[in-house]
Parts: structure tokens; sequence; C-alpha cells
């Protein structure tokens, strides 16, 4: 299939989800963190983070939450807003995934958790050292495996499809050799070791 005909297919998909919900997205993004493979993505980064941990992308912060993190960054300052309402005991700051509000070596584990495929490709290798800046120990990323048939790959705002050799470009040329790759549950999970 055509690149253009896949994204064709997701922004009918991306539709059906929206006009389900009453063409509003808040709903549909409350649900997904209930559906049984995003709880196994959820598990896995709580299994892997350590320490003081930064999430970058984090939305409304359900993730930040879910794994006890310290802080979190979006690019979206009504994100930021309910994040702030939703959990007060957590830094949220408005920021950049290209430039990093916090001092070299501020947190344990930096999470890059569905938040690349966002991005257009040129900004992920970026995105990838700052995220390694910032980071002491670990940085984790999760993406939708975007050769599974799931609502997740079928993402309109995805500018690119995480297809293996996608993923396999993120985990090894633009993150440190240690480490592994991995893929379950509609997710390819990244795992970055810096020490």
């Amino acid at each position: 299939m055509l690149e253009r005909d896949r994204q064709q297919c997701q922004l009918e998909v991306f539709r059906k989800r929206i006009q389900q919900e009453g063409w509003r997205e808040g709903p549909v993004r409350l649900a997904t963190y209930l559906k049984p493979h995003q709880q196994k993505r959820m598990q896995w980064l709580k299994a892997h983070a350590v320490g003081s941990v930064l999430e970058v992308g984090c939305s409304w912060g359900y993730v930040s939450a879910y794994v006890g993190a310290e802080a979190g960054v979006d690019i979206n300052p009504d994100n930021i807003m309910v994040a702030r309402i939703l959990s007060p005991e957590i830094e949220f700051r408005e920021g950049d995934a290209l430039a990093l509000p916090f001092p070299n070596k501020s947190f344990d584990t930096v999470l890059l958790t569905e938040v690349l495929e966002h991005m257009p490709w040129e900004r992920v290798a970026k995105a990838c050292r700052e995220a390694i800046r910032v980071a002491r120990k670990r940085v984790l990323v999760t993406m939708p495996d975007g050769e599974t048939d799931t609502e997740d790959a079928a993402n309109v705002k995805h500018a690119w499809l995480a297809t293996r050799q996608r993923v396999l470009e993120v985990g090894t040329r633009f993150l440190p050799p240690k480490g592994c790759i991995s893929r379950d549950s509609g997710f390819a999970f990244i795992i970055c070791e810096l020490e």
C-alpha cells in the first residue's frame, strides 16, 4: 500500500473515532488509556522507569502520573493546563522536545512515549539528543507499531509511520548503542541505557 493511501485510511479511522465521541477528541484520548494494549504499554514504562522521571510530550499527564514522574513537558499550553489540574503534585512545563527547559542530566529517566511519530522525521534525531542530554541513566521510547492494524497505528496526527526500519533507525542511529528494541501489543519499545 502506498504511504498516501495508508494516510487516507488512517484519516478515515480517526474521523470515525472522533465522530463516535461526538466530534470531541478528549474522551477518545481518555478511553485510550483503558484499553488492554495501552495498559501493557503503561506497565512496561512503569517497570523500566528508574529514579527521577521526565515525560516529554506529556499531553494531559496520564503517563507522568502513572509512572510517578517528577516533571512533564508538552508544547501545547492547553495540555499543560489540564495536566496541572489533574496532577498538581507533578511539575508540568510548556516546552519543546527540541529544546527541553532543563539542565544537563536533570533526570534519571526521560520518556519519549508516543511522541516522536508526531514530529517531522527530520526532527526526531534532535529530540532524541535532547532527551539524552537531560537524562542521567536511560531514555525510554514507545511508538505505535506501524506494521500492525491498530487504532494507535492509524492516527492521522502521525507525521510518519513507525515501520520496522524507522524504529530500528531511532533505536540504533539516533540513540546510543547500549539498549534494546522490542515489539509487543501493537507497540515498539526502545530502552536506551546511558550508564
